[in-house]
């Protein structure tokens, strides 16, 4: 019984396989009248060049009749489109949008024509003449059928990606190859444009961004070049530059696959890279003339094609640089349109510099030369400052603190082990306030408290000058010890008269006999580095002469630890 069952199932699988066999090997039909698709909406045959900018959009819609095949045994009709260059009689064909779907219809894209035409082994660039048909088949034992042979024209394109940004570097340029000092281009679509120097016979490539090791845009990236343009023929597949050293206008076009090198000419003016003047103009401030060419404000020239100046630029500023104190064909701004870029561009393609300043003094660089321009906010260091801290109890109207030009202040306080201080830039505010810099001894904007125990120059509790700098960021505390000198007092010119610091009045005191005729000052530790003279009620640091008060003995105060002013009181002893 087993032995029948086992032989039943091996004659139902051999029955299921050769049905499977029928299937999949239909046999064909000695009497069936194959009928070609018939192509109802054809390619037109005006030559095309093919560009990336229209890689989305179609090439071609084609739509055809159903061709008539056998369509037994749930056989189904497919449908590829073949392309081969004419006269080849698709010897060397390719298939396009071949997939399994039925439908009598398919839309070719530039960028899906372009890519299997490259992928096939066609050059990027070039010009073919072409043909194409609709196949229609159901299976490889059948005869597949054709549709007509349409002929067409079309020129290929180089499929590089456009970047999100282009950079310039190399030795035919100012920023050699420090690629984390490339310079920018201007972007519009597909391309990107920058007005700057090149040297001949030197070097250059693209860049997507700074400071990257990718080098997709080198020589090969572009196929369309200009005759002063050749390969390098290096490793890394630079651009040589074999035009004359100049000043030009590159424009790199990744749509079109194109590069342009050429010379900015505007009437009679060729740009170039180096001007002995340069001005600027435009409505930027409340001081200089709004718009007024005849009157520009000159530059200070650097080096060759490099401008400077500084200017105070308010809220909404608007300016450009001319080469003439006139309105005439030498003119830069941003490039292309207004903005701040940071890009130079030459009149006629150009818009305003825009900006909001904020009334800050600015340097404003421009280097023509290199095709760059840049506002560097220049740091306004307080003109007046005053001294805060354990000194007057945090007092924030502060201390009075001498400025001795140069950006150098002078305070004078008793100071001990605990003593802890600060800066105030604007009395009554705690706005903006200077303190301890990195290291001890010097100062910075928003630092600490400066713990004075803690500075090089301090020594021992006792009165001091303390000096802060405010450029160069530093505070050096000085002994003081106050006397008189002059020839109005006995001593003359040689000998002071000391005076006594007194820690509950902070004031320095002593009784000095004056002579009827003479002058006298006020000096700190019987060396002329630090006076005090001028008039009495303010008494400026190294000024001039006081006149004796007169023959008689007076009692001397001098303050120079009080909140406005340094000053001192002559009183006759009674």
């Amino acid at each position: 019984m087993n032995k029948i069952k086992y032989l039943l199932i091996v004659l139902v699988a051999v029955f299921i396989y050769s049905c499977q066999e029928d299937f999949d090997n239909p046999p064909a039909p000695l009497t069936f009248n194959n009928v070609g698709p018939v192509v109802t909406d054809s390619i037109d045959n005006t030559p095309a060049i093919l560009l990336k900018a229209n890689e989305a959009i179609a090439w071609d819609t084609l739509a055809w009749n159903a061709a008539v095949l056998y369509e037994e045994q749930g056989l189904i009709t497919h449908y590829s489109v073949q392309i081969d260059e004419q006269g080849n009689n698709f010897a060397s064909l390719f298939e396009i949008e071949s997939n399994t779907t039925s439908d009598t219809g398919i839309i070719i894209t530039v960028g899906n024509l372009n890519t299997e035409l490259l992928a096939n082994g066609y050059s990027p660039v070039q010009m073919y003449n072409l043909e194409l048909r609709i196949k229609a088949f159901v299976h490889s034992d059948l005869d597949s059928v054709y549709s007509k042979v349409y002929l067409f024209t079309i020129t290929t394109y180089k499929d590089i990606p456009v970047p999100d940004a282009l950079y310039l570097f190399g030795d035919a340029t100012t920023v050699g190859w420090g690629a984390d000092t490339s310079l920018a281009t201007y972007k519009d679509g597909g391309t990107f444009t920058i007005f700057t120097y090149l040297e001949n016979n030197k070097k250059f490539r693209f860049l997507k961004a700074q400071n990257t090791n990718d080098n997709t845009y080198n020589f090969g990236s572009l196929i369309t070049l200009p005759a002063t343009v050749s390969s390098a023929e290096d490793a890394d597949k630079n651009f040589l530059f074999t035009g004359a050293t100049g000043w030009y206008k590159i424009e790199a076009d990744y749509l079109a696959s194109t590069l342009t090198i050429a010379e900015h000419t505007v009437g009679s003016v060729t740009y170039t890279y180096d001007y002995n003047n340069l001005y600027l103009v435009g409505d930027y401030n409340s001081t200089d003339g709004v718009w007024d060419a005849n009157n520009a404000v000159a530059f200070t020239k650097v080096s060759e094609g490099l401008f400077s100046i500084e200017k105070v630029l308010k809220d909404g500023a608007a300016f450009k640089f001319i080469g003439q104190q006139s309105w005439g064909d030498l003119d830069w701004a941003n490039i292309k349109e207004e903005g701040n870029s940071g890009m130079l561009g030459p009149k006629e393609f150009n818009g305003n510099i825009t900006f909001d300043g904020g009334d800050k003094t600015y340097e404003i660089k421009v280097n023509i030369k290199q095709g760059t321009y840049t506002l560097t906010e220049i740091a306004t260091l307080p003109q007046a400052i005053y001294l805060v801290g354990t000194i007057n109890g945090w007092n924030n109207y502060g201390q009075y603190i001498a400025a001795l030009g140069n950006d150098i202040h002078v305070a004078y306080q008793y100071l001990d082990d605990a003593s802890e201080i600060k800066i105030l830039i604007e009395r009554s505010s705690w706005d903006g306030l200077w303190g301890a810099g990195a290291t001890p001894g010097e100062i910075a904007d928003g630092g600490g408290n400066i713990v004075v125990s803690g500075l090089p120059t301090y020594t021992v509790p006792g009165f001091y000058e303390i000096k802060f700098d405010l450029f160069n960021g530093t505070v050096v505390l000085t002994p003081v010890a106050i006397g008189v000198i002059g020839d109005a007092q006995a001593g003359g010119w040689g000998t002071d008269v000391d005076l006594t610091y007194n820690g509950t009045s902070k004031k320095w005191e002593g009784q000095v006999t004056f002579l009827a005729t003479g002058e006298y000052k006020f000096r700190a530790n019987d060396d002329w580095a630090i006076s005090f003279g001028g008039s009495l009620d303010n008494l400026i640091y190294n000024a001039g002469n006081i006149a004796t008060p007169g023959a008689g003995t007076y009692d001397v105060t001098l303050d120079i630890s009080g909140t406005d002013k340094f000053s001192a009181t002559v009183t006759i002893v009674k």
